[in-house]
């Protein structure tokens, strides 16, 4: 094994960790976004809501 191949793979090794650094900040930040979402959303507290389906409408 050459130095120059130990060389090669040692910068391919140090850009897939990178991505993978960049991919779970993303999923880090799609996951905040979600529960901001899930926070937002407005609770029906009306028991009568959604007991009927109009299936002829």
């Amino acid at each position: 094994m050459s130095i120059e191949n130990v060389s090669v793979g040692m910068v391919q090794q140090e850009a897939a960790v990178k991505v993978q650094a960049m991919a779970l900040q993303g999923a880090e930040e799609q996951a905040a976004a979600l529960m901001k979402l899930l926070d937002s959303a407005t609770v029906i507290t009306d028991p009568n809501l959604g007991n009927q389906v109009d299936i002829l409408g």
